[in-house]
């Protein structure tokens, strides 16, 4: 009989093979926790916060007044404390969106997007805020910078393109004349309609041919001036009257008389 030998054989290949791993013990650190997409949307907000919009949400908002932002054809919106800026079509200039890049800020929960034409970012507006984010056109690009300083009141102007064309500061026709312009015109541009005049928009808020030749400064056609304003100038829009007692007029413009008489005004 050989069944010994092949026994004491087969102990000794186990003795002399390769080591099992030992059987885990208790004081092994456990496996980290796998945490689902819904677990972590679930994760409680901070104190004053609110989770990011829907896209039906943000359907449904009124625009937010962002400088700069319709001559770039972008839509601008916030609800709560996410602002979305949508950029879609040609700009001033002709140029397509194609790049949006978060510069600073933002919290780390900035969103971006860019793709077929379109360019969209939300981010969250608090009080602190310093957020600067660049856009890019085929043609060109603008950097959107959103501030809210500590301790002030929540802007009514939430953000600026900077260099873009505005009618904030008279370098751009407003929504009411470019609405005008198209409808008069029957054209979907308003790279050639006139630029902002708040005064006539507030005189002739029904009537887009009186409002475009006010705009225009076409004679006959004047605003209607609020106090402190007087109609002046080539085109007869409202300025402001200064002199002794009244407030400088704005960077850029001098105190002076014109054709139309006293008292003098900012031109």
């Amino acid at each position: 009989m050989r069944w010994p030998l092949v026994i004491s054989l087969s102990l000794a290949v186990s003795a002399c093979g390769e080591k099992k791993a030992p059987p885990p013990t208790s004081s092994a650190p456990p496996p980290p926790p796998t945490v689902s997409p819904a677990a972590a949307a679930a994760k409680p907000l901070p104190p004053g916060r609110s989770p990011v919009p829907s896209l039906a949400e943000y359907a449904a908002a009124r625009e937010v007044t962002v400088k700069g932002s319709s001559a770039l054809k972008c839509e601008t919106k916030m609800i709560r404390e996410w602002l979305r800026v949508r950029c879609q079509g040609k700009n001033d200039t002709g140029g397509t969106p194609t790049a949006v890049v978060v510069v600073h800020g933002g919290r780390g929960e900035t969103i971006t997007f860019a793709g077929g034409g379109v360019t969209n970012l939300i981010t969250p507006v608090l009080e602190g805020t310093d957020f600067e984010a660049r856009f890019s056109w085929t043609d060109k690009s603008h950097p959107l910078l959103v501030k809210w300083p500590a301790g002030t009141q929540h802007p009514i102007v939430v953000g600026e393109f900077t260099g873009a064309a505005s009618p904030l500061d008279g370098t751009a026709p407003s929504a009411a004349i470019c609405d005008c312009y198209k409808k008069i015109l029957h054209t979907q541009d308003c790279a050639e309609a006139p630029l902002a005049q708040p005064d006539c928009e507030h005189s002739y808020p029904m009537d887009c041919n009186k409002l475009l030749a006010c705009a225009r400064g076409e004679p006959g056609v004047w605003a209607t001036c609020p106090s402190g304003k007087r109609n002046a100038g080539v085109g007869g829009w409202c300025a402001t009257i200064c002199g002794p007692g009244k407030p400088p007029c704005a960077a850029g413009k001098e105190c002076q008389r014109d054709a139309w008489g006293d008292p003098p005004v900012c031109l």
